[in-house]
């Protein structure tokens, strides 16, 4: 069996290629089985979390286009960290069906270098979003009044665009590197990189650039948030509430990518001769990147799934339009989502009824 993380360069099923420099003469071929029944259990997680991913994602979506009224910058944040998800979660039925066939390709190079891409720019995209949005939450708690200028629509809208251009160019590579590579014994393809030091290195970079920094910034950032909410109470529950959302989030994104970022880069500087490593080692390193693979995809599904644990705004919204399929009838007879839930702050509570209060609220948060 193959293992199923779509960056991973091993070119058998049953030995893993090592090479310090790429040389043929200096190639290690050690002995790598996959993981016990992984051939089952993971396609089943993939598609489980494609099912959840994309219901949670859709909803989050449609919610936030529809709402009517002001749309503060952590709305803006959000919606596009639920489309970048969105976009995710599509291509990890092929991906299962891979894992089934023991690492087999049936798609075609297109689809193999096209769901490559969007896996690359997407986990590009979320991990710069959550990073502004960190960012954003810490110019709102620790600095409000300095930060005045920046904190605009305007400026929100034109990250998230230079965001989404920074995406789409670091899923270059995959176009140019990933394709379909022979598995031994002809028994198939599989999508796999181009094993070249230039890769490897190309990879390592826009390792550290799109996903190590971001997370560095957010660790940062939040950090500085936390010492800020330990002095003299000065918020209210709402924002309060809001935030704890939010730290859910980022949580759950740095608790999900950081192992896949830590092994990935191990492997990079093993395939780069950097880090040379015995064969037990090769062998622990290839299975924890299985699991951390897993880890990482699974988070794509994570954030409904905390929207609907810690937002009681998002399980008004939920409980009303997924019950009769009325939303807009039933909320004339309803009281809103955030009278429901008490919570000002939450990105899905229903501002088309609100008063000039609530609305001026909303503005300034």
């Amino acid at each position: 069996m193959r293992p199923t993380e779509p960056w991973s360069s091993s070119p058998a099923p049953a030995f893993w290629d090592y090479s310090g420099s790429g040389a043929p003469e200096e190639l290690e071929v050690c002995a790598a089985p996959d993981l016990p029944y992984s051939y089952a259990y993971i396609p089943a997680l993939y598609l489980a979390a494609f099912c959840v991913g994309l219901l949670g994602n859709a909803f989050v979506v449609r919610l936030l286009v529809e709402r009517r009224g002001p749309r503060r910058l952590v709305d803006t944040f959000v919606l596009h960290l639920a489309a970048a998800d969105l976009c995710f979660v599509l291509t990890l039925p092929l991906w299962a069906a891979a894992a089934a066939r023991g690492g087999r390709w049936p798609f075609g190079e297109g689809l193999c270098k096209l769901s490559s891409f969007a896996l690359a720019g997407t986990r590009c995209a979320g991990a710069l979003l959550l990073a502004g949005l960190s960012v954003d939450r810490y110019l709102a708690v620790g600095r409000p009044l300095a930060a005045r200028a920046w904190r605009t629509r305007r400026c929100a809208l034109a990250a998230c665009g230079g965001v989404w251009a920074a995406a789409l160019a670091a899923g270059l590579p995959s176009l140019a590197f990933r394709g379909l590579r022979p598995l031994p014994g002809g028994g198939g393809s599989q999508c796999g990189e181009e094993p070249s030091d230039a890769f490897q290195g190309l990879s390592l970079l826009l390792l550290l650039l799109t996903l190590a920094l971001p997370l560095a910034v957010t660790v940062v950032c939040y950090c500085r948030v936390l010492h800020r909410l330990r002095g003299p109470p000065h918020m209210g529950r709402a924002r309060s509430r809001s935030l704890r959302i939010i730290f859910a989030v980022e949580g759950a994104f740095v608790g999900s990518w950081l192992p896949f970022c830590a092994l990935r880069a191990v492997f990079h500087l093993a395939r780069l001769g950097a880090l040379p490593l015995p064969c037990p080692l090769l062998l622990a390193l290839r299975w924890g990147l299985t699991v951390a693979t897993c880890l990482a995809f699974v988070n794509s599904c994570a954030n409904p799934l905390i929207y609907l644990l810690l937002d009681r705004s998002f399980r008004a919204q939920l409980r009303r339009r997924g019950a009769c399929g009325r939303g807009d009838s039933m909320a004339r007879g309803s009281s809103s989502a955030s009278s429901l839930s008490g919570d000002d702050s939450s990105p899905f509570r229903s501002q088309g009824r609100w008063g000039p209060r609530a609305l001026t609220s909303a503005a300034v948060a």
